[in-house]
């Protein structure tokens, strides 16, 4: 974590070389809120190598790399200001000039913020510490420069694949934990599991409701031009007249609701990337506090504090955050219900479609002098309306396993509760 406002750096070598630690250790440190250091565990002043009292008291900074973007601590700032958990990769250097790379993962806390870091080892990671570097060589290292290098990392982050930088955050911590539960023998974590499949479902609500949007836009014009054919007609196109009305009516009503339920889809993926989050904030940060406990049992220095305050201040973190993901669940569970609703009302449109279509369809037959001009646009109709219901059939499908699989992980996330106390 950089710190904003508060002190100078002092030089030091920069040296080529990795400080190890192992996959097992996390590095917890809190600071107040302008990023001074009030306490940490001893993995984080062992692998700075600082004595305590070079740290406590002491600007964050005191360990960044010059390899960090000033544009990620930005991100940083910006974010947990506005009182938002945030996790982002941090190159740090040691006091020798050596350097060691962590996930961190920051909490706001009353009067400041908690950091609790993780050793990174996921194929995010490879990537990401390349773009830090391009991000370097193609943005100043200035303070004018970071915010210009927040939209240079959007559109990096975009091209990875990613909505967001929430987005972004949540695979990668969630990568994390997978790749360090991986080294060190353990089994996956079946609350992040669960939730991976809930990201591949409402991934696929997004793009089911996309393709509706995009067939839409096929057959934007199918009213104008029956209309056209109606002219054409005379006398003879009074019915293909009054379904061209009914077809433009119900398709002014699809073009209505779709920014809201494409905007629905979207916030049941929001939703479920922000619980992804926080529950593998708790699951850290349980993590942290079981290992703080053991070095209170063992006696050894935390940063100079009061050990057993700084041991409630962890318990009370890694509880409220719990309760943070329970809540997230909740609001997965009500967003899903939610765009279910909305589901239905397009099924409406899509029914009214079907009976639209097989007017036309009928008065095709009959005015057989001109059916063919007449079968395309209805093929067309017949087109839009078959993807509209395929695909509300999927979706539905879908937003029923989102609000089972948020009911099973409400369960999973209340037994690891049992098991923390």
């Amino acid at each position: 974590m950089d710190t904003e406002n508060v002190g100078t750096r002092p030089k030091l070598p920069v040296v080529d070389a990795e400080v190890p630690f192992a996959f097992e250790e996390l590095f917890f440190s809190r600071t107040d809120w302008r990023g001074v250091i009030q306490a940490g565990n001893t993995v984080f002043q062992r692998v700075s190598i600082y004595d305590w009292n070079e740290l406590f008291q002491k600007p964050h900074n005191v360990i960044r790399h010059p390899d960090m973007p000033k544009a990620v601590f930005w991100l940083l700032w910006d974010m947990i200001k506005r009182g938002e958990p945030v996790g982002a990769y941090v190159k740090n250097r040691a006091k020798d000039g050596r350097y060691y790379w962590v996930f961190a993962i920051v909490t706001p806390i009353e009067g400041g913020y908690l950091s609790v870091r993780l050793k990174p080892s996921s194929p995010i990671f490879t990537a990401i510490v390349q773009e830090y570097a391009s991000l370097l060589a193609a943005v100043p290292d200035s303070k004018a420069g970071a915010k210009a290098g927040v939209e240079v990392l959007s559109r990096r982050l975009s091209a990875l694949g990613f909505d967001d930088y929430a987005s972004f955050m949540a695979a990668a911590l969630s990568q994390e934990i997978a790749a360090r539960d991986q080294r060190l023998g353990r089994r996956p974590d079946a609350a992040i599991a669960c939730f991976d499949e809930l990201l591949t479902a409402a991934k696929s609500l997004l793009k089911q409701a996309d393709l509706i949007f995009e067939a839409y836009a096929r057959s934007e014009y199918v009213p104008i031009n029956l209309r056209v054919q109606a002219a054409h007609l005379g006398q003879s196109g009074t019915v293909i007249d009054t379904i061209s009305s009914n077809y433009n009516l119900i398709s002014t009503e699809i073009r209505n609701n779709m920014d809201r339920f494409i905007a629905s889809a979207a916030s049941v993926l929001k939703t479920i990337n922000d619980g992804l989050f926080l529950l593998c904030t708790a699951t850290i940060q349980r993590e942290a506090e079981e290992q703080f406990r053991r070095e209170i049992a063992l006696s050894q220095d935390a940063g100079g504090g009061d050990r057993d305050a700084e041991m409630r201040l962890l318990e009370a973190q890694r509880s409220h955050y719990r309760e943070k993901t329970i809540d997230g669940l909740a609001a997965i569970n009500d967003r899903a219900g939610s765009f279910r609703r909305d589901c239905a009302e397009m099924k409406r449109l899509a029914a009214g479609l079907e009976v639209t279509r097989i007017m036309g369809k009928m008065e095709s037959a009959r005015l057989a002098v001109v059916k063919d001009g007449l079968n395309e646009l209805i093929d067309d109709l017949e087109a839009f309306q078959t993807t509209i219901t395929e695909n509300l059939k999927e979706i539905d499908t879908n937003n029923q396993n989102i609000q089972v699989k948020a009911r099973k992980l409400a369960t999973l996330v209340d037994g690891l509760a049992i098991e923390a106390a």
